[in-house]
Formats: C-alpha cells, sequence, structure tokens
C-alpha cells in the first residue's frame, strides 16, 4: 500500500471520523440493539467511503482500490478459515476429533484440566508457529473435553487463546513475529528474547489463575455418569481407536517440519475424507456434505450432539463475511492516509520516554481494533515508530515488543476482527464472553504498559550493525 503517497493527507478531523463513527455504530447498533456487528462494520465502510470522496475529494476509485487492497491483506486467512470449516467437518466424519474427546475425557482431571489445556496449545503453537492451527486443532479438541468435563465453555476457550498466542510469540515460525520484527528491522531472535520480559511472566500468571480456577473442581465429584453418557454415544456412533488419531498427527509433524498451513490442513482433509470413509463406513456423498455444510450428530444426547453438529465451508461464512467487510473498512482509512495522520497526531503528544511507550501502546490498540490486519498494523507501527524510538536512544525492539503485545495479543478479543471472529467460528463463544479468562493476554498487556510506565525493561539502542535479520 505505498503508492497513496501522491495524496493529500486528510485534516485530523477527517481521519479521525470513521474511526468515531465506528465505535459509535457498534456501541448502538451491535451492542445496544444487539444487530449482527456485520451491519455495524457495513454502516463505518459507508462512512469513510462517504469522508473520502465528499470531504477529502477522492474519486469512487480510490475508495475501491483501498478496500480491494485491505482485503487482499487477509486473502490467506480467509483462505485458511474456509479450509478449517471442512477439516472440521471431514475430522469428525473420521472420527478424529471424537476419539480425541474419547480418550480425553478418561484421562483429563477437572482440577487440572485448564492448566493441561493452555500448556498443550502453547506446544502446538511454538512448533507450528502458528495459533491459529493450534485453535482449530488441538484447541477445538480440548474445548470438547472440557463441555465434557463440565467445564465452562469460556473458560476452556479462555486457557485455549491463551496458550495458543504465548506459543505462537515464542515461535520464530510465526508470520505475525516475523512481520514485526522485520518492519522493525529487528533480528528475530532479539525480538523473541524481548518479548519474553513480558511474555513468560504473563504465562506464569495465567498458570496460577487457571490452577486456582480449577482448584474450585477438586472437591467436586466427577459425574462419571454423564462422562459414561458421552463417551457411550461417542463409541456408539464413531469407531474409536488409536489409528482415528493419525490424521491430526500427520499435520501436526508436516507444520512442524516447515510445511505451510495451507497444503498441510488440505492433506489433512484428505486423510480425514479417506478415514471417514474406511474406519467409519460413512457413505461418500455423507462425507462432502459435511465438508461442505458441517457434520450434523443425533445421538440423542444433547450436549454430545451440540458438540459435533459443527464445521463445513458453509459454517465459516460468517466469520469470512465479517473479515471481508472489516477489512475493506481498514483498507480505506490505511490508503487514503487517514491512518497516517492518526498515528502522526497521537506521536506528537509524545515528548518524553515515558510517554512515547504509552503512545505506542494505545496507538497500536487503535490500529488493530480499525484495520483488523495484523500484518498492517506491525508494518505500520514498527516503521513509524522505530525511528522515534531510536532518535530518544531506545532501541526498535521496544517498539516491536510493544506492537505484539497491543496489537497481536488483543486481537483474539475484537470481536469484529478476523481473529476474534475466527474463535467465535469455532467454539460458538462471544469473545466479550471469555476475554475476562484470557489470562495470559490481559497479564501480557497490563506488564507491557507497566514496564512503559516504570520505564523496565526498556532496551537502549545499539548500532546498526547489531541489528538486522
Amino acid at each position: 500500500m505505498s503508492d497513496n503517497q501522491e495524496f493529500m493527507k486528510p485534516s485530523p478531523l477527517q481521519a479521525f471520523t470513521p474511526m468515531v463513527a465506528l465505535i459509535v455504530l457498534i456501541a448502538v447498533l451491535t451492542i445496544g440493539l444487539a444487530a449482527d456487528i456485520h451491519i455495524s462494520l457495513f454502516f463505518a465502510v459507508i462512512v469513510a467511503a462517504l469522508v473520502t470522496m465528499f470531504w477529502m475529494g477522492h474519486k469512487w476509485s480510490v475508495v475501491q482500490d483501498g478496500m480491494l487492497k485491505g482485503i487482499n491483506f487477509a486473502l490467506d486467512a480467509v483462505i485458511i478459515l474456509s479450509i478449517v470449516g471442512i477439516l472440521i467437518g471431514s475430522w469428525i466424519e473420521g472420527g478424529v476429533v471424537p476419539t480425541v474427546i474419547y480418550y480425553g475425557l478418561q484421562i483429563i482431571t477437572p482440577p487440572m484440566f485448564l492448566v493441561v489445556t493452555a500448556i498443550i496449545c502453547a506446544l502446538v503453537s511454538v512448533f507450528t508457529g502458528s495459533s491459529w492451527t493450534s485453535l482449530a486443532t488441538v484447541g477445538l479438541a480440548m474445548f470438547g473435553i472440557g463441555e465434557g468435563l463440565g467445564i465452562p465453555g469460556v473458560m476452556t476457550v479462555g486457557a485455549i487463546v491463551s496458550g495458543a498466542y504465548f506459543g505462537d510469540k515464542m515461535s520464530p515460525l510465526s508470520d505475525t513475529t516475523v512481520v514485526a520484527s522485520g518492519a522493525g528491522g529487528v533480528n528475530i531472535y532479539d525480538h523473541i528474547k524481548h518479548m519474553m520480559w513480558v511474555s513468560v511472566p504473563g504465562f506464569l500468571v495465567a498458570i496460577v489463575l487457571f490452577a486456582i480456577l480449577g482448584m474450585q473442581y477438586a472437591g467436586a465429584e466427577l459425574d462419571h455418569g454423564r462422562i459414561a453418557e458421552i463417551t457411550g454415544a461417542i463409541s456408539d456412533t464413531f469407531n474409536v481407536g488409536p489409528a482415528m488419531l493419525i490424521p491430526m498427527l500427520v499435520v501436526l509433524a508436516m507444520i512442524i517440519m516447515k510445511i505451510p498451513p495451507i497444503p498441510a490442513l488440505s492433506i489433512g482433509i484428505l486423510l480425514g475424507l479417506f478415514w471417514a470413509l474406511v474406519f467409519q463406513g460413512a457413505d461418500f456423498a455423507a462425507t462432502l456434505a459435511s465438508m461442505n455444510y458441517g457434520y450434523v450428530m443425533d445421538s440423542g444426547v444433547e450436549l454430545v450432539d451440540d458438540l459435533f453438529t459443527t464445521g463445513g465451508l458453509q459454517g465459516m461464512m460468517w466469520t469470512i463475511s465479517l473479515i471481508l467487510i472489516a477489512l475493506a473498512f481498514g483498507g480505506i482509512v490505511e490508503h487514503t492516509r487517514m491512518m497516517e495522520v492518526m498515528l502522526q497526531s497521537l506521536l506528537n503528544i509524545a515528548t518524553t520516554n515515558r510517554s512515547l511507550n504509552v503512545v505506542t501502546h494505545i496507538t497500536t490498540l487503535i490500529l488493530i481494533m480499525t484495520v483488523n490486519s495484523h500484518y498492517l498494523t506491525h508494518v505500520l507501527i514498527c516503521r513509524s515508530y522505530k525511528h522515534a524510538f531510536e532518535t530518544r536512544g531506545l532501541h526498535a525492539k521496544n517498539a516491536t515488543r510493544i506492537s505484539e503485545a497491543w496489537g497481536t495479543l488483543p486481537s483474539s478479543l475484537i470481536f469484529w476482527g478476523p481473529c476474534g471472529a475466527f474463535v467465535y467460528g469455532l467454539y460458538g463463544v462471544w469473545p466479550l464472553a471469555y476475554a475476562p479468562y484470557a489470562f495470559y493476554i490481559l497479564a501480557t498487556m497490563v506488564i507491557s504498559l507497566i514496564f512503559g510506565l516504570v520505564q523496565f525493561s526498556v532496551a537502549p539502542y545499539e548500532e546498526p550493525e547489531h541489528e538486522g535479520r
């Protein structure tokens, strides 16, 4: 999006108007009137387009270019979402997910469930470099186990998201980690080491809090009858056995071997289809229908039916349409230089090292809430604030760490953004509901801001020869 420099910069009032409109529309329509977030975002796109054409004097082609370029930033995410929907349908039909849940209910105890969930999701994200892969594979399985153990879904999703995003931040394979460090001109391992100062304490806080939450289930008598009913419904519907886990293990192995997620997940779909036909004796046409519309279970056990009636390409369309509209809005405000003016206006008030840290935190959050793109957020923040930090004798990795802590992490809590919508699409749990239990994300954001305020772990500037990737 570098072909917009010939455009005249908008005034601060013009630049901030679409964002203020977005906030007001969400508050009035979505929160106040319970309208779908899509409608609020659609009207925000209209406001941004009207400001661009009738206030800033641009042609419609500028609005259209902005929307298309904004959407282009997340086409890979849209493809992954589509594949994940198909994958879930085939893995349920093939007995993969049911088998994980069946065994998990017999092995994991309620008191340790949330801690185990966070750690498992963290490990998968570290090795795969992808929070979304963790969310859509082991995360989905852990959610089902939690339902069977009687753990509230909001707590389970909080643990899943906490682990998935911690592992993602600690992995040099993560695309957001690579983009943030690259945009700031920081060695990726220096960037990860600097993030550890806020991420590791944040994850330890999360583990302690999840352990405390789990203690309330320690004295409770495990409902063996309920678990037997669930596992019985699973075994009556699916052939359960260790061989059913092979598709999941193959996909995780491929991603650990750095095979890109799209081909790896696609192979997982084919394995799920094969397992459904060979091991489950499923009808070919019915399996294809599950991949498109989602699996439908009718065991007579309501919890099991609700848990496994999910997935499919069409089941992801709600999420995909939300992402496209949100990124159309973000594309307009970035392409017309509104975002550039907003960032500069906020940067002008940073007169000290402390205020620079605070402003960077705030603008990062504003950016991820507005443009809804990790890549664009990291590029704009890390490039824009790199020199601001260096001119004050501070290292650019301070900016890249803030960009991750207040850009990548809270994205899973923003219900109109791609990540929050993705989580909702997987688990059916509203981001505002699981946000209080996303302990790692909340703790890391607070620690990062406190460090900036007290000027702790703020790295000094180093000579250029020590930087680079």
